[in-house]
């Protein structure tokens, strides 16, 4: 203990550990911010109060050239995707997988599918194509000219896949399979070329899997039988639920980068928006009222949105606010 003529000099001795403490708290804070941006960048963010204006559509009255300089017209898009300039779409009356280049009016056939009434595909941004090959109870990945690469195929976990997505969090394929209603995992990475098995235990998510999303820390699942989507945490975790006393009959879905949830469910107000950021709120994004009943598939690549609808083709709508994360 000190004495009483010392207590000066303990004071100040106290004074100056405690500022030594804080500090040192602040550098380590500081350093931490450093290593990881989050911490210091909040997530990107975008209101749910969704405007859609037409920019392209791409349709039977769209004059398309096929690679050998004939007339080609987009006969039903069940499937659309696009990245580097390009729309993938699965064409039913083909059947099968076109490239289209809308700026330059041509088409061309990747590769033939022997059921094309799927929903079933993602590219990458380096123009990798995945798509679900249902009568071999698999899912195709293909080079950007539709060369196969390999093929991911388990009939036990996946005996009926009805969607597939990439993820960034380990270079990860998650397959969704409408019979066993299961997520499973396949690692990308693990050989170059034959048949995968899954690496990871499947998820039990929904009583109806339609279609599924992935973002950086979630993966977003459409039940249309439920009427409602699924948020997951990367283990699988429920994370929330959205929609279930909006939807009417849910057919496709598609998240942004600020994960704002698209869904398309017939309403004639269009699509409905929600975002696990809006506290259960949503709103209607407005579509052309034609296609509202014939939507199969959604995409968004940057800030515009594309909707495949059947024997209407493919439309290309800007969203606005837009995501300012990209």
């Amino acid at each position: 203990m000190f004495r009483s003529d010392n207590k000066g000099v303990a004071d100040a001795f106290v004074s100056r550990v405690a500022m030594l403490a804080t500090l040192l708290l602040f550098n380590l804070l500081l350093n931490a911010c450093a290593l990881d941006p989050g911490l210091s960048d909040p997530p990107p963010s975008a209101g749910i109060d969704v405007t859609l204006t037409m920019i392209n559509e791409i349709g039977g009255a769209t004059a398309l050239l096929n690679a050998g300089g004939e007339r080609q017209q987009l006969g039903y898009a069940a499937a659309v995707a696009a990245a580097s300039g390009y729309v993938f779409v699965i064409d039913s009356s083909v059947p099968g997988l076109l490239r289209l280049d809308a700026a330059r009016g041509e088409s061309h056939l990747l590769h033939g599918l022997e059921d094309a009434n799927t929903a079933g595909l993602y590219v990458t941004t380096d123009l990798i194509i995945y798509v679900v090959d249902r009568p071999n109870r698999a899912v195709l990945e293909l080079s950007d000219s539709g060369w196969e690469r390999r093929r991911f195929s388990d009939t036990k976990m996946i005996p009926a896949p009805a969607d597939v997505t990439h993820t960034n969090w380990g270079a990860t394929v998650l397959i969704a399979d409408e019979l066993t209603q299961r997520l499973v995992m396949f690692d990308s990475l693990t050989s170059p070329t034959g048949v995968f098995t899954s690496t990871l235990s499947p998820v039990t998510v929904a009583a109806s899997i339609t279609a599924i999303a992935a973002t950086d820390d979630s993966v977003f699942v459409l039940d249309a039988a439920s009427r409602e989507v699924t948020q997951l945490d990367l283990y699988g975790r429920v994370v929330g639920t959205y929609g279930e006393d909006s939807l009417l009959a849910p057919v496709a879905m598609t998240v942004d980068k600020c994960r704002r949830v698209f869904v398309a469910d017939g309403h004639p107000d269009g699509l409905l928006v929600t975002s696990p950021d809006s506290l259960g709120d949503s709103s209607r994004a407005a579509i052309p009222q034609e296609i509202t009943p014939a939507v199969t598939d959604l995409w968004i690549d940057g800030n515009q949105l594309y909707v495949a609808a059947g024997a209407f083709g493919v439309y290309v709508l800007a969203i606005e606010p837009a995501c300012m994360g990209l």
